[in-house]
């Protein structure tokens, strides 16, 4: 990166060049160990970012104001790389007033195109932890455990005082049939002005190609790049909602272990349908799992348990097999996925609640399910399971309606 840093030293530091030369590492690593398919690079009209490893020198914050390069001095009294850009937090903003009272670590400035107009954003790492927000309720009780059972479009929780299940992102609602009618439009224009790139069966010849995209062309990738935008932040804050929620139910939190990689894949077996011989679809949970992002969620838990020096705990799947446990019967029995309910005598309960339960009651070495613990809680659960699946059997959503249909 020296070598190239040369050339733009005016205005990217050597710290500034650090920073870059480490994430194009990363990118590099990533493919190396087959966690990614190619590299891709930046083009002029992509979102970038740029950020410094310290605010003493280059790009940094000081006294209510961006600096970016050299000052001024008697000497060069207006250097020509000298950036001054004051910033300041909204009127009444107490946590920003309370978070910028901490040590600022280093600076980075993010371009990004909103609303079809190029828009720059100054974040701030500060040292520590954030500051608590008046409104939220996050509990400190280690003692209060708290059992999802996350899957590809919902969650159940269960707690000491609530069971719940609830969809992955809610407000994360887009119009599949508008995003679907702008990608056929694109597709009719590039093979218009494109017809040579094409065989006759409709598919793109291999090799490299030259494309030439039309003005419409540019403005329907536009109005798509938007929407996606869109609901990129819609999900993100849902799920800081969702996971205050959780935190809310108590601090020590258990989850399965999950490889949501896998799920998107699409099958490698297929399979036949018994009634007309026909192949079945290969595809399994990848564009549920695009929409709803359930390891962003676990994520952003870990992060926020964090702040409290503690962490996600995450059971052992295989050993456990919540989805197959039975705690009275002391059995494991296979189900379907069509399979919703979980039936103990003259008690029903939805297979994805009793899930969350078990997860809840598991032993302090996360390999297998408490059920002495499990046949304590027993009663209570039951009555805030009834309650939950009365209420769900009402909701707007489509979805939770059919997992307790």
């Amino acid at each position: 990166m020296k070598s190239v840093q040369k050339k733009f030293k005016e205005h990217i530091g050597s710290f500034e060049a650090q920073k870059l030369a480490t994430r194009s590492f990363q990118t590099v690593e990533k493919l190396h160990f087959g966690k990614s398919k190619k590299v891709l690079f930046k083009k002029m009209t992509d979102n970038i970012s740029v950020e410094n490893k310290s605010n003493k020198t280059g790009l940094r914050y000081s006294e209510g104001a961006i600096l970016w390069g050299d000052k001024p001095t008697k000497k060069n009294p207006k250097p020509k790389n000298w950036l001054l850009m004051p910033i300041s937090p909204k009127p009444n903003d107490e946590y920003a007033d309370l978070a910028l009272m901490d040590k600022t670590k280093y600076v980075c400035i993010l371009k990004r195109e909103v609303g079809g107009k190029v828009r720059y954003f100054v974040q701030l790492i500060q040292e520590g932890y954030p500051p608590p927000k008046k409104n939220r309720k996050i509990s400190n009780d280690e003692k209060k455990r708290v059992g999802l059972d996350i899957g590809t479009s919902t969650i159940a929780i269960c707690s000491e005082d609530q069971v719940k299940l609830q969809e992955l992102a809610p407000n994360c609602i887009y119009s599949e049939k508008e995003l679907r009618r702008i990608q056929r439009k694109m597709d009719r224009s590039k093979r218009s002005m494109n017809p040579n790139n094409f065989n006759e069966n409709g598919t793109i010849k291999k090799g490299k190609l030259n494309w030439v995209y039309s003005k419409k062309y540019e403005e329907l990738r536009e109005k798509r790049k938007e929407i996606y935008r869109k609901i990129t932040v819609q999900r993100k804050m849902s799920h800081e909602k969702l996971a205050n929620v959780i935190l809310s139910f108590g601090s020590d939190v258990r989850v399965e272990t999950m490889r949501f990689q896998s799920l998107q894949k699409r099958a490698k077996n297929p399979t036949r349908n018994k009634k007309n011989g026909k192949i079945n679809c290969k595809k399994r949970f990848g564009k549920s799992i695009a929409k709803r992002a359930p390891a962003m969620l676990l994520t952003i838990i870990d992060r926020k348990l964090g702040y409290q020096n503690r962490s996600l705990k995450k059971i052992d799947t295989y050993a456990t097999k919540a989805s197959k446990f039975n705690h009275i019967t002391r059995e494991y029995s296979k189900k379907q996925l069509s399979e919703r309910w979980n039936v103990f005598g003259d008690v029903r309960i939805q297979r994805d609640l009793y899930s969350a339960f078990l997860i809840c009651n598991t032993t302090k070495t996360l390999n297998a399910v408490d059920v002495d613990l499990c046949n304590t809680k027993w009663d209570e659960f039951v009555k805030l399971h009834n309650i939950e699946v009365n209420y769900l059997k009402n909701a707007q959503s489509k979805t939770l309606r059919w997992f307790v249909a």
